[in-house]
């Protein structure tokens, strides 16, 4: 990397959300501390402070540093196993309403990407795909399934496809599907998710699929393995993003722990 992309690449990120904020913190903290200081949080130091968290939380170097040990564990390749009836198991990640109406829904990037991920082991392995995951406040079970059955077609997936379309936390996608797996019979279950988001996923199945073995697959990760280098210490939108999902994972195991706990599962 020569410096002179490092420094095109260091403006633009100074320059451009969210590090436009942190440069804006630190010239009001210059311009207050030039103005005046006084006693106890005075506005520059507050500047200075609110600068250098938003700065920390915002650079790609953080976002590793969270999402490594979330990520790094899984796979993104698995391999069959002979002798067992095994379901793909795809929990959403989001789904969008495509008009203004409320009729039409379509997934999200990180849903499709589960999907996709999906259709492609349930191909490989022979095996039906369960999707789970529902818009209850907008979409009746009917317009999930329409939804599910559209986005397989275009992906060209024709396997056996079985949609659990009620489901709105990750709690309730394998609350609501384990009954689906145990009263089909299978017995393994292939999970496929986000890399950051297996590790939740992984605690909520020992509690709700029992004996019944789990497989873990990464549809994809956020942060790759490879070396650190000068960008990483950029501000950027994607490096806030990816810190802020790691932050709200890492307290979505801790809530479901607690809550788990609490109703003895």
């Amino acid at each position: 990397m020569t410096f002179t992309y490092f420094l095109y690449k260091a403006i633009g990120a100074f320059l451009t959300l969210p590090g436009v904020f942190v440069t804006g913190a630190l010239l009001g903290g210059l311009f207050f501390y030039r103005k005046s200081e006084r006693k106890g949080v005075s506005p520059s130091s507050f500047a200075f402070f609110f600068a250098f968290f938003l700065y920390v939380f915002s650079i790609p170097l953080t976002a590793r540093f969270f999402l490594i040990p979330l990520e790094e564990p899984y796979p993104l390749e698995i391999n069959g196993a002979e002798g067992r009836a095994p379901v793909v198991l795809v929990p959403a990640g989001g789904i969008w309403s495509a008009d203004e109406s409320d009729t039409v829904f379509t997934m999200s990037p990180e849903t499709l990407q589960r999907f996709v991920a999906g259709a492609s082991v349930a191909r490989k392995l022979g095996a039906p795909l369960l999707y789970s995951g529902g818009y209850p406040e907008k979409a009746a079970g009917g317009r999930i399934e329409e939804m599910v059955r559209r986005t397989a077609e275009k992906i060209g997936f024709s396997g056996e496809l079985l949609v659990e379309g009620q489901s709105r936390t990750t709690w309730e996608n394998f609350l609501f599907s384990s009954e689906i797996i145990r009263e089909r019979g299978f017995d393994e279950v292939i999970l496929v998710t986000s890399g950051f988001h297996l590790r939740r996923s992984m605690n909520s199945a020992a509690r709700f699929l029992g004996s019944i073995p789990v497989r873990a697959l990464s549809s994809g990760r956020l942060e790759g393995a490879g070396r650190i280098n000068a960008t990483d210490l950029l501000p950027s939108a994607a490096g806030l993003r990816n810190t802020s999902l790691a932050l709200r994972e890492l307290a979505g195991i801790l809530a479901y722990e607690l809550f788990g706990t609490l109703k003895g599962l």
